[in-house]
């Protein structure tokens, strides 16, 4: 190399260093090029991404253990025990940047142990697709072995966080020869448009980025998937219906039933772990379903059908244990409601969407993995119709995690509350095998990969 381009290539060390400094001191903000897959010499696989404010999120493939990092100067991470602690210092994590400002490698360092380095594994581009007048973006994670490969793409929930910062699941299917496009939903992070809950527009912009993977010479378009988070558990299969050849989709932690329906066994469940009888769910489901119909028409319909129903059970005990939004409207008159109401609720959720007809119609091989203790998105309607779909012969396989929450997180309890812990052991696992298994197999993590 000669004296010129050897200077050229530490100064841009230097402004990269400079440039990851200068995030480094702002409240709030990620240092750039940290995050993605990393291999340790153990052959353990790390996923590093965004968590809440300036922190960032450490996830361990084979095991579920999570933590968060918590900054502390430069390039250096600490974490306590648990899932979200501090101290005491149990882990330190420190990266290392290469001349073009991401991260390369990493040590990993926890407490009784040696140190070990780790090395960044595939690679992330940036990308744009058009979905009708909207451009949305999105991450393409790649393997590092030779293309075409097979790819999927993540359908996220319904928050309005952009995906492509918080979404670890590509680094894992990335690293097991999978390409893999996570996409802001329009609205959100680097997507154009306006952000909704219209289950049919979501679908339609998951086939868009569906027809994106298919125009790239370096995935393989008769291997494409889907897999779809909580409210992706709608929108996937849906998206199945409006394409054609995709070879599988796999659902996470989500429903069948309609957002009604998952309001009212929401609200029955939290009432039943307060002690409320039986006989008095009934009644608490004729409650949640009269607000429900009230919020659906945008607050300016059903109101003589609630506030007779609420008349009718006022003197019940179980009034005072209503919480949420149900527990609002017995609590708040209806101006202050319709006032706060419109500004706060989903304005276009579509309350009464089911997706059973569909997937009785539906011939895609699909992969349901539930959480069985999950508050957020309750089971009880949606596996016995996944047991009666597959005793009807269709395609569809279906594991539950025990004692698993939301996003399969396991948990301990403490004066009420659920303190996470970590995910499943095995759950990521299952998800990257079941893509492995539907697309026709993909190159694996191997140990000669670990480090070099």
């Amino acid at each position: 190399m000669s004296r010129r381009s050897h200077i050229k290539r530490k100064a841009v060390l230097l402004i990269a260093l400079a440039q990851a400094a200068i995030h480094l001191g702002c409240a709030g903000q990620t240092p750039p090029g940290l995050m993605g897959a990393y291999v340790l010499e153990d052959g353990r696989l790390i996923s590093i991404r965004k968590s809440t404010d300036d922190t960032l999120r450490a996830r361990v493939y084979s095991s579920g253990e999570s933590r968060r990092l918590y900054p502390e100067k430069g390039l250096h991470y600490i974490s306590g025990p648990g899932f979200a602690v501090k101290s005491p210092e149990e882990l330190v994590v420190e990266f290392e940047l290469d001349e073009t400002g991401a991260a390369s490698r990493l040590t990993w360092e926890e407490s009784g142990m040696p140190a070990l380095s780790g090395r960044r594994l595939g690679r992330a581009e940036d990308v744009e697709l058009r979905s009708g007048e909207v451009t949305l973006g999105g991450r393409l994670d790649l393997p590092e072995s030779p293309g075409p490969h097979p790819a999927i793409v993540l359908v996220h929930g319904s928050g309005d966080d952009a995906a492509t910062d918080f979404y670890c699941y590509g680094d894992f299917f990335a690293a097991h020869g999978i390409a893999t496009l996570t996409f802001d939903k329009r609205g959100t992070g680097r997507s154009e448009g306006i952000y909704t809950f219209d289950f049919h527009q979501l679908a339609r912009d998951v086939v868009a980025a569906v027809d994106y993977l298919r125009s790239r010479s370096d995935v393989d378009g008769r291997r494409i998937g889907l897999s779809g988070y909580s409210q992706g558990a709608w929108v996937a299969p849906l998206a199945a219906s409006m394409t054609t050849d995709l070879r599988y989709v796999i659902v996470n932690y989500g429903l069948i039933a309609s957002p009604a329906e998952e309001a009212r066994v929401e609200t029955r469940n939290e009432l039943r772990r307060r002690g409320v009888d039986e006989e008095s769910l009934e009644q608490v489901d004729e409650l949640t379903l009269a607000a429900v119909k009230v919020v659906s028409t945008g607050f300016r319909d059903g109101w003589a059908e609630f506030r007779e129903i609420e008349e009718r059970y006022r003197h019940e005990p179980w009034m005072d244990q209503l919480s949420g939004t149900v527990g609002k409207f017995v609590r708040y008159p209806r101006w202050a409601i319709e006032l706060i109401g419109p500004r706060t609720a989903p304005r276009d959720m579509p309350w009464y969407y089911d997706s059973t007809e569909l997937l009785t119609r539906l011939d895609v091989p699909m992969v349901w993995l539930l959480a069985e203790a999950d508050e957020s998105a309750p089971i009880e309607l949606t596996r016995p119709a996944l047991e009666r779909l597959r005793a009807a012969g269709k395609p569809y396989e279906l594991t539950v995690y025990p004692d698993a929450d939301h996003t399969m997180l396991l948990f301990t309890e403490k004066d009420g509350e659920r303190i996470y812990t970590g995910y499943v052991p095995g759950y990521f696992t299952a998800m990257v095998e079941a893509a492995r298994r539907h697309s026709g197999g993909a190159a694996g993590l191997g140990r000669a990969q670990a480090i070099n």
